[in-house]
């Protein structure tokens, strides 16, 4: 990649070649990637690709002032591409670049790559791609480089030679959606759900887990009590730690540490149990469970949790594992535990010694 053109060179006179700027949230760096080496290699390196989260295409330079850098490429920018996942997500900035680019050339074409079952409502008008389907990146596809004017400023075609229906389009739709497929297929929004009771996603970093796969049982648990983050807490496993509210990629750690200093004669060895079920899980290991229980930090309940990994998923995307975490609730009652709800009848209760299971 040549070295970015001068704040002249950005103007809408340039005239050597076009350039497409990719919106994303640096999560997405993944697909944004895909997208950059498909723009790349299918143009011939014809086309200058500004992606911020990649040094092997323009970014902001070292020294300059990141919103002004941004602002040059953005009113430079013929195409817009925003990568987008999930309305859950914060989109604030990558609505400022495509709000940048289009107030300033209103001509700049702003395309959508749907990469779940959500568009952004502000764009609901723009040209959408679907990355799921096939027939969307054919589409994008065909029109990208076969179609005189989907760079506004260059009336050629990146690949006039090619037919919108050929061989060769038809080929290099086939190699996108098949890379994007494996970023972002297993991982597209499904609808809404909730957990029955109280539910914890952690999270590790594929380079996170394949150290702690290196590590013994001891050293490996350890790791990822230190190691992974918060991405998803209910309220009802928040206040099991004590805790009104958890930051994002907030550490494991501080919640353990929380529950500790509200249960501070309490056993702890579901913490142990819980970290080895990480472990294990992280090698793709089927788990044995031994339901170390333990007592919110909520002196009002009365019930005892197991903490149950229930499932571990990669996301490719994300370059991480995820793991899903519920805690199992149980009723306790003249010295024993009754497996159920509390409140709740029991046709057939089981029932476990209190002194078993860490039980305090």
């Amino acid at each position: 990649m040549q070295a970015d053109a001068t704040t002249a060179e950005l103007g809408r006179g340039r005239t050597d070649r076009p350039l497409l700027f990719i919106s994303h949230r640096h999560t997405d760096q993944s697909i944004a990637d895909e997208l950059r080496k498909f723009v790349v290699d299918r143009s011939g390196g014809r086309i200058d690709v500004f992606q911020s989260s990649s040094a092997q295409a323009e970014n902001p330079r070292v020294g300059r002032e990141l919103q002004q850098e941004l602002k040059e490429h953005l009113w430079a920018a013929e195409v817009v591409i925003l990568v987008y996942t999930s309305p859950e997500e914060d989109w604030s900035y990558c609505m400022w670049e495509c709000g940048v680019a289009t107030l300033q050339t209103p001509e700049t074409r702003i395309v959508v790559f749907q990469c779940g079952r959500h568009t952004p409502a502000v764009y609901g008008d723009a040209v959408r791609v679907n990355a799921l389907e096939l027939n969307g990146i054919q589409q994008f596809t065909s029109d990208f480089l076969t179609d005189p004017d989907f760079f506004p400023g260059h009336a050629e075609a990146v690949a006039p030679g090619f037919s919108a229906a050929g061989e060769e389009v038809q080929a290099a739709a086939r190699q996108l959606h098949g890379a994007l497929d494996l970023l972002i297929g297993q991982s597209a929004e499904e609808g809404q759900d909730w957990a029955t009771v109280p539910f914890l996603r952690l999270q590790l970093s594929y380079v996170e887990v394949d150290s702690i796969r290196q590590l013994g049982q001891e050293e490996g648990a350890r790791a990822v009590l230190e190691a992974a983050r918060v991405v998803e807490i209910d309220a009802e496993a928040m206040r099991l730690f004590g805790l009104g509210r958890v930051e994002q990629q907030s550490l494991f750690r501080l919640l353990v540490d929380t529950w500790k200093s509200g249960r501070p004669d309490t056993p702890t060895l579901w913490i142990d149990e819980l970290t080895e079920q990480l472990r294990e899980g992280s090698h793709w290991r089927r788990l044995r469970f031994r339901w170390q229980l333990f007592s919110s930090v909520d002196q009002a309940d009365t019930a005892k949790y197991a903490p149950v990994l229930s499932r571990v998923r990669s996301v490719p995307r994300r370059r991480c594992h995820e793991f899903d975490v519920y805690f199992n609730k149980f009723e306790t009652a003249e010295g024993a535990v009754r497996i159920g709800f509390v409140d709740e009848p029991q046709t057939a209760p089981g029932e476990i010694p209190a002194h078993v299971s860490g039980v305090g």
